[in-house]
């Protein structure tokens, strides 16, 4: 409840309102990809790709706490995990699709690196949506 009365302490439009800060805040080239279902054609065309793009965006990317690596099937690993958050519009006014995240997840490319969103996170009064990415590096080191 407000101290004013006829106020209230989160106005309508609110988090619309202060959209425009929290996209100015970022300035990493993103391209949202969806690994397509089901087997691939034959015969394989050459320009063929399991992956879509279903949206391109600005974001931020910022590295959390580092999960350090294991040797799943005696393989080492390194994992990192990131915090990207995404406008829920771009630039040309096109809005974020539904993402999906987990194994089968969207994958985010920005800063040379492929991001597997594994989870999705809401809120009630976003300014920008935040997903959990992994970037496994083992998988992803140039030769």
């Amino acid at each position: 409840m407000s101290p004013l009365p006829g106020y209230k302490v989160i106005p309508p439009r609110w988090a619309e309102h202060h959209r425009p800060v929290a996209n100015s805040t970022m300035g990493a080239p993103c391209v949202i990809k969806r690994i397509s279902d089901g087997p691939p054609p034959f015969p394989l065309p050459e320009d063929w790709s399991n992956d879509e793009t279903i949206h391109s965006t600005l974001c931020r990317v910022q590295e959390l706490k580092n999960e350090g690596g294991g040797t799943p099937g005696e393989q080492p690993t390194t994992e990192r995990r990131y915090l990207v958050p995404l406008p829920l519009t771009n630039t040309e006014g096109v809005a974020l699709p539904e993402l999906r995240a987990g194994e089968q997840g969207d994958v985010i490319h920005t800063i040379g690196r492929q991001l597997r969103i594994v989870q999705i996170m809401f809120g009630s009064l976003e300014w920008e949506r935040d997903v959990i990415c992994v970037d496994n590096q083992t998988q992803q080191n140039p030769d």
